[in-house]
C-alpha cells in the first residue's frame, strides 16, 4: 500500500460518514465507523509481510499521554455508565484525578514525558476496548523493545515506534475521513486530553447536550496543544 492511498481511503470514509450522518446521532455513527475501521486495519495487516508485536496484556502504551476527540470520550463514558457499577465507576475517576492531580501544573511537552496508567486500564486490560479511541486502535509495533523502552525512559523523546506502513496509512486514512466528516456536520472536533476530558463527561451530562448542539463539548477539560 502506497502512501497515495491515505487520501483515497479518508475520502471513501469521509463520503460514507458525511451520508450517515445526515440520519444518525454522531454516537451511532461512530460505532458504525469503527466496524469499518477495524476491517481496514485487519486488511491492511493481513496484506502486509510484517506482524504485530502487540498482544493481549502488554499495556505499555496504555501508560502514555493520551488524547481523543469529543464524541470519543463521550461514547466511553456512555459505555463504562452502562456496564460499570456506581463503586467502579467511583474508582475510574479518581484514577483520572490521580492523573490530573499528577500533571497539573505539567505544559502538553512535559505531560508526553510522563508516564501516567489509563484510567480505564483495569488488570492490564483495557476496560472499553470495544469504543477505545481512534489513536488507541491504530497504535501497534512491530517490536515491543522500542514501546518498553518508552515506557522505561519517558523523557527520551528520540525513541521511534516502529509500525507497519500499511497499517499506519490505512488507520490515518480512515480516522481522517470520519473526523472530517463530523466537522463538516458541524460537531466539536477538538482532540482532548483523556483525563480531564473523561471526569467531565462522567460528572457533567451537559457534555453530551452541549456536543449534540454543535457547541464545545468540555468546558473545563484541556484541549491538544493547551
Amino acid at each position: 500500500m502506497s502512501k497515495q492511498m491515505s487520501p483515497s481511503i479518508a475520502s471513501q470514509e469521509y463520503a460514507i460518514s458525511y451520508a450517515e450522518l445526515m440520519d444518525l446521532s454522531p454516537h451511532r455513527a461512530l460505532l458504525r465507523f469503527h466496524q469499518r475501521h477495524d476491517q481496514r486495519i485487519k486488511q491492511a495487516t493481513a496484506g502486509s509481510i510484517q506482524s504485530k508485536a502487540c498482544f493481549e496484556g502488554c499495556a505499555y502504551c496504555c501508560h502514555f499521554k493520551v488524547i481523543a476527540d469529543a464524541v470519543e470520550i463521550v461514547a466511553m463514558a456512555d459505555f463504562v455508565e452502562a456496564n460499570f457499577d456506581s463503586q467502579q465507576i467511583d474508582q475510574i475517576i479518581q484514577s483520572a484525578k490521580h492523573n490530573i492531580e499528577e500533571s497539573r501544573n505539567l505544559s502538553h511537552e512535559e505531560h508526553s514525558t510522563i508516564n501516567q496508567k489509563c484510567p480505564l486500564l483495569i488488570d492490564n486490560s483495557c476496560a472499553v476496548y470495544p469504543v477505545r479511541s481512534i489513536k488507541c486502535r491504530n497504535f501497534h509495533a512491530t517490536d515491543a523493545s522500542g514501546c518498553r523502552a518508552s515506557y522505561d525512559n519517558p523523557k527520551d523523546l528520540t525513541i521511534l515506534n516502529e509500525n507497519i506502513p500499511e497499517v499506519y496509512i490505512a488507520a490515518t486514512g480512515s480516522g481522517d475521513g470520519f473526523l472530517t466528516a463530523l466537522h463538516n456536520h458541524g460537531y466539536d472536533d477538538r482532540s482532548y486530553d483523556h483525563n480531564t476530558a473523561f471526569v467531565e463527561a462522567l460528572e457533567n451530562p451537559y457534555c453530551r447536550i452541549r456536543y449534540d448542539a454543535g457547541r464545545r463539548a468540555f468546558t473545563t477539560a484541556k484541549y491538544d496543544n493547551y
